[in-house]
Formats: structure tokens, C-alpha cells, sequence
């Protein structure tokens, strides 16, 4: 059975419509729509949604950066070797506490 989906190829990339239907075409009496041919395949559907086709952008997105900024690495590397690193413990306590809210709040 052929699954053709538009709105998301196999890669991930989103195209321009988010709903598709594949189907074979009946050629049997409309009487007969309770009861499936056993040579045709039934009517499939895939749906697309919209928080699919953001996190397929964002995927995409993503991974057209670099995962690390080595400038930022090498900032902090030489302010390491150098000792004038400094701590900011109340951005970490703020960060930190942000974070148990976040985490709070899901079930």
C-alpha cells in the first residue's frame, strides 16, 4: 500500500498542504459501500497537524546550526584559563528556580 503525505516528506520537510488522502477508486455499485473487495485496499487518511509541521520547521531549522558556538566556547575557555570567569549565583538560583516551575506545571 502507497502512503503519499503532503505537508511532511520522509526527510521531514513540510510542503504546502497538511492533508492527504490515498485511496483506491471504487468501481462498485454504491449499494455495495458496507463491503470491502478483498483486491482493493480500504480508504486510508493521514493528517498532518500544524504542531507537526512547526516541530518538522523547527527540526529543520535546528539543524542548520552548528550544535555548539565555539566562539562562546572559546570565550569561556580563555576567561578559565585566565581566572576572570565569573559566577553569577543569583542568574544560576533564578535559572534554576525557573526551571522547577516549569517543571511544575506539567502533569
Amino acid at each position: 500500500m502507497a502512503v503519499n503525505l503532503t505537508g511532511i516528506d520522509l526527510g521531514g520537510t513540510a510542503a504546502g498542504s497538511t492533508h492527504k488522502t490515498s485511496s483506491s477508486t471504487s468501481t462498485s455499485n454504491p449499494s455495495s459501500n458496507t463491503t470491502q473487495d478483498a483486491t482493493q485496499e480500504p480508504q486510508k487518511e493521514v493528517r498532518i497537524t500544524s504542531t507537526a509541521s512547526l516541530l518538522s520547521h523547527l527540526q529543520r531549522s535546528l539543524a542548520a546550526r552548528p550544535a555548539v558556538d565555539q566562539s562562546r566556547v572559546d570565550s569561556i575557555s580563555n576567561a578559565l584559563a585566565n581566572g576572570t570567569y565569573k559566577v553569577d549565583s543569583h542568574k544560576i538560583a533564578s535559572g534554576l528556580i525557573d526551571s522547577e516551575r516549569a517543571l511544575s506545571k506539567l502533569k
